[in-house]
């Protein structure tokens, strides 16, 4: 097991070293973006390979999407810029995008939690696993979506991938629609991160792009789902923005699912009075 960690962790170490040499081979002072090619990418493997012939690498998209996606920061080399994200700039191009503010979503730490009571199948909870997708059945078997949003929601797809025009692929980790009390129709993406990774804004401005571009007549609801390490899930919506720095959260609840014999109820019934 330890090394086979150790051995992960070289991988990544020897992708770092891969995304550095892309973008300091395309980098011009003073740029906003830096573009590259999977071309590039390819170029820089080489590279790497010749001083550690160690290094295999057997999934080349990979060594971008782990960036795009949020797996794994950007290497300090390459944000020590500015913070940067990468984007999407058409099919096999794409480029870093300086930022102004930071990538990641910070959790409001005195955030209260709202108990509420677990409606999840017990046979869900033995199959469904600990990532994200098991993070959004819990979601979608106790309508925390509608509970949140104050809207009807319908789940519609989840983990759906595509490519959206001029910027590539893009992923979605789940989708809803809804209706309101006047009846107006939305759209709602959610990324969604189990405990041990980070909401990033990364993933936010892709799952917006795709929204935007295949339900351009509904009015766009983006959210967040960040599981705690205390099981508990902080649920975020977010401003619809094109540019990853105007994308503010609009606002953040803390619920954990508990048995209904735990539920302070008349706490919260009072409480929901004032």
């Amino acid at each position: 097991m330890k090394k086979a960690r150790e051995s992960q962790e070289q991988q990544f170490r020897n992708r770092d070293e891969v995304i550095r040499i892309v973008f300091e081979k395309n980098y011009s002072p003073g740029a906003n973006e830096v573009p590259f090619t999977m071309h590039d990418i390819r170029d820089a493997i080489a590279q790497v390979t010749l001083s550690k012939p160690a290094y295999k690498e057997n999934n080349v998209p990979d060594v971008r999407y782990q960036y795009t996606s949020g797996r794994r920061p950007l290497p300090e080399s390459v944000d020590r810029l500015g913070p940067c994200m990468i984007r999407g700039r058409g099919k096999a191009r794409y480029a870093f995008v300086k930022l102004a503010t930071t990538l990641q979503i910070q959790i409001q730490a005195d955030l209260a939690t709202i108990l509420l009571p677990d409606a999840t199948p017990e046979i869900v909870l033995e199959y469904a696993g600990s990532d994200e997708q098991g993070v959004l059945a819990k979601v979608h078997y106790n309508r925390l979506m509608d509970i949140f949003l104050r809207i009807t929601c319908y789940h519609l797809q989840n983990h759906w991938r595509t490519f959206t025009k001029g910027k590539g692929q893009c992923e979605i980790d789940d989708l809803y629609v809804g209706l309101d009390i006047d009846g107006k129709q939305f759209v709602i993406p959610v990324e969604a991160k189990c405990a041990n990774d980070r909401l990033s804004k990364t993933q936010i401005v892709q799952m917006i792009d795709l929204a935007r571009e295949r339900y351009p007549r509904l009015i766009m609801r983006p959210a967040g789902v960040q599981e705690m390490k205390d099981g508990s899930l902080v649920l975020m919506e977010f401003t619809p923005a094109a540019h990853p720095d105007e994308i503010k959260i609009k606002e953040m609840r803390r619920y954990k699912l508990v048995p209904m014999a735990e539920v302070p109820l008349e706490k919260q019934q009072s409480a929901s009075c004032v």
